[in-house]
């Protein structure tokens, strides 16, 4: 794996990003599957649907290789019964991770932070998207509008109530993207899959 995202600056944040096709190798599968934490285990056995499925695996196998890159040591990857990450280590360590069809963005930190990401082709109801966060009903008709927003109100739900109140948006690849809880934009990076290759990418990051 390219070490050229390393954290180079105390308190940065790295992102992950990665598309992948389904079904996943199966011998891949099987090699990511037997990484997993009990926790883990249990979580992708509640798992039903067969992208679901490759999309947990995909994760979990970024924020492996994002907590290797970023120095974090002895780190325990937990998921709640809500399924929420938990991080146990030795120094401060949070992550988050999010998924839209065949594309994931994971970001670690050392402070309480989160990630979304959601494809144009997601977007079904701009209208009700729209409404559900108070924007005006005019609004539906600019649906990148509606995703900028979308995103960057789940990324900073996910970062919790503790984060920083920053947040950064980007387009990447088609996709709407958004990092919270960190007071500059994190250091990006898109993964091979099947390589373990992590290349930084340049990002038009804007404050929202």
């Amino acid at each position: 794996m390219a070490n050229a995202l390393a954290i180079a600056m105390p308190g940065a944040a790295m992102l992950g990003l990665i598309r992948f096709g389904s079904p996943l190798p199966s011998s891949w599968q099987a090699e990511q599957i037997d990484r997993l934490t009990p926790t883990e285990h249990a979580r992708l056995a509640r798992i039903q649907r067969p992208l679901r499925r490759d999309q947990f695996l995909v994760g979990h196998s970024v924020l492996r290789r994002l907590l290797n890159s970023a120095r974090f040591d002895d780190v325990t990857i937990d998921v709640e019964t809500d399924g929420r990450l938990r991080l146990a280590a030795s120094t401060p360590a949070y992550a988050s991770i999010a998924h839209s069809a065949d594309a994931g963005a994971v970001i670690v930190a050392r402070e309480p932070v989160g990630v979304d990401i959601e494809s144009i082709r997601t977007l079904r109801d701009a209208r009700a998207a729209a409404a559900l966060m108070g924007m005006p009903a005019t609004a539906a008709n600019d649906s990148a509008s509606v995703l900028r927003a979308w995103v960057a109100a789940e990324a900073r739900l996910k970062a919790g109530r503790r984060a920083l109140a920053d947040v950064w948006y980007a387009v990447w690849e088609g996709c709407h993207l958004a990092a919270a809880g960190v007071a500059t934009p994190p250091l990006t990076g898109v993964f091979d899959l099947i390589t373990g290759t992590y290349n930084p990418v340049e990002l038009q990051w804007e404050a929202v």
